[in-house]
């Protein structure tokens, strides 16, 4: 969901065979991919949208893997581990966001697949609202949003690199983001979408086994709620242990809406529809995703309450950072086999979801720029080319960043799932389905929800990295809500709200082509 905590150096080493078969084979199974990939693209449309050839399962596994990514082993045990039962909020209402994704946003994009060329999340926005510049800023706007993304799950991938292959950093990383680069660049989406597959199926069944270990190790719900409830009743609370009722009630609707409406504005999952093989597949996609969703949500669940409540009956030790309770717990407390398979899982969830941001980077770059500046690329295979090229050069500069200056990982982990969510959730979800939405009001919900996001969250980290404190906390003066009320909501709020009001004021000058205004009717 969000970009990968930088802590994960803290995961031990481990000596385990089976994390190092596992971890072995999935990188086989990878590279094989990769290979196989290859030898099925032709053209861009299948390097970059698979030619429109995937179908119920693999689309419904895909969209829920590249949601839930490496949260589900990482950020989202540390979010229990930390808060108890707030985090619940987040676990088991984000698979409305798929519900939400589907009926706003599967058959409208899927039918504009067919009846346009796009094969981009900015190609899609040019059709609708017919403008360079929407196709510009949707384009700039995913660079950086995928640049912070790859620049923080490479930071992660080179300790996971570590803790199975037992490499140094430094290895780790050359190592990873090679093997990243050569499947991604041989197969494309095609790659992406096979190996996020994989990655989701491993999710599932590695999830239910460490789901059970968790409670066995905790003695059962009773003696995991008995033993929170006697550190801090708060734990098992309905809201948590994240601060006073009413701010946390608060805060925990603003993470719902974050994570389930702010869903229909992630461009690595809403250009999966393009890639379904028709309209009928779609029907189940939703209820498969969301379903899927919940059960891997198990891991996070279990093994956050148990690794709290034994540590705080005094049971086993406090982890050296909690963004690391997930992969400590499988490693110290589960069969070396399920260990082998989670570790393998995360490793997977780094690699598949970095290479979906790749391809629709990499897009952005060799279509989606030339084009909104007039000067497209007319030969397919010179396109196809280009964009391979690009996807190897956010590959080195993202490794580059990561290699030379941990300071700008920082800065850019702050860029995350709320910046896509302002940017692309009022433009795509709400745009192909109102005829009233303008060019004006894209323009002005991307620029409006990218300024708040930046203002709040990389503007003070980039100010007390120059140690100008005083900076930080005037903007945080500024911000109207609790420090634990997500940035990514207001930026949406704000977002949808200008573009709302934008389109409203120049009614006059909308168009929409007759093709499209079907469209926006079914």
């Amino acid at each position: 969901m969000t970009p990968l905590p930088i802590p994960l150096q803290e995961i031990p080493v481990t000596d385990s065979p089976y994390v190092l078969l596992f971890g072995g084979v999935y990188l086989l199974i990878v590279l094989g991919i990769g290979v196989w990939g290859y030898l099925r693209t032709e053209s861009t449309e299948d390097f970059l949208i698979t030619g429109k050839s995937i179908g119920t399962w693999v689309l419904a596994l895909t969209a829920f893997s590249v949601i839930q990514s490496g949260f589900g082993f990482v950020g989202g045990p540390e979010l229990v581990y930390s808060f108890g039962t707030t985090a619940l909020w987040i676990f088991f209402t984000a698979p409305l966001g798929f519900i939400i994704t589907w009926v706003l946003l599967a058959k409208r994009m899927r039918l504009l697949a067919d009846i346009r060329d796009v094969l981009t999340l900015a190609d899609g926005m040019y059709v609708r609202y017919e403008s360079a510049w929407v196709r510009g800023l949707t384009a700039v706007a995913v660079i950086v949003g995928v640049m912070a993304y790859l620049a923080t799950n490479l930071a992660a991938l080179q300790y996971v690199m570590r803790a199975i292959f037992g490499l140094s950093v430094m290895w780790g990383l050359l190592i990873g983001a090679f093997i990243l680069l050569l499947y991604s660049m041989l197969g494309g989406m095609i790659a992406g979408v096979w190996t996020d597959f994989v990655q989701a199926i491993t999710m599932i069944f590695g999830s239910v086994f460490v789901f059970a270990y968790a409670l066995s190790f905790g003695g059962g719900m009773s003696s995991i709620s008995h033993n929170l409830a006697t550190a801090d009743p708060a734990f098992i609370s309905p809201f948590g242990a994240m601060g006073a009722p009413t701010a946390t009630i608060f805060t925990a609707l603003g993470w719902w809406i974050l994570f389930s409406v702010g869903a229909a504005g992630q461009p690595h999952l809403v250009t999966k529809f393009y890639m379904s093989r028709n309209l009928k597949i779609l029907r189940w996609g939703a209820p498969i995703a969301a379903a899927t969703y919940a059960i891997s949500s198990l891991l996070a669940f279990s093994t956050g309450l148990s690794m709290r409540a034994m540590v705080e009956a005094g049971s086993t030790a406090a982890p050296k950072s909690a963004s690391i309770v997930g992969p400590v717990f499988v490693l110290n407390h589960t069969p070396g086999a399920v260990a082998g398979l989670i570790l393998a899982a995360l490793l997977a969830a780094i690699m598949s979801t970095s290479d979906s941001f790749l391809n629709i980077g990499a897009a952005a770059v060799s279509r989606d720029i030339p084009r909104a500046l007039g000067r497209p690329i007319d030969d397919d295979k010179t396109e196809l080319r280009v964009t391979q090229a690009a996807l190897a050069g956010l590959t080195v500069a993202s490794t580059l960043i990561v290699f030379y200056s941990q300071t700008l990982v920082g800065i850019l982990g702050t860029i995350g799932w709320g910046f896509f969510a302002a940017a692309f959730f009022a433009i795509a979800a709400l745009g192909l389905n109102w005829k009233g939405a303008t060019k004006e009001g894209a323009i002005a919900a991307i620029l409006g929800g990218l300024a708040v996001n930046l203002f709040y969250s990389a503007v003070p980290h980039i100010a007390d990295t120059a140690g100008l404190s005083g900076v930080s906390d005037f903007i945080g003066s500024l911000y109207p809500f609790t420090e634990s009320f997500p940035v990514g909501t207001v930026a949406l709020l704000v977002a949808i709200a200008l573009f709302v009001g934008v389109s409203l004021i120049t009614q006059d000058r909308r168009t929409v082509p007759e093709d499209i205004a079907v469209l926006l009717e079914g």
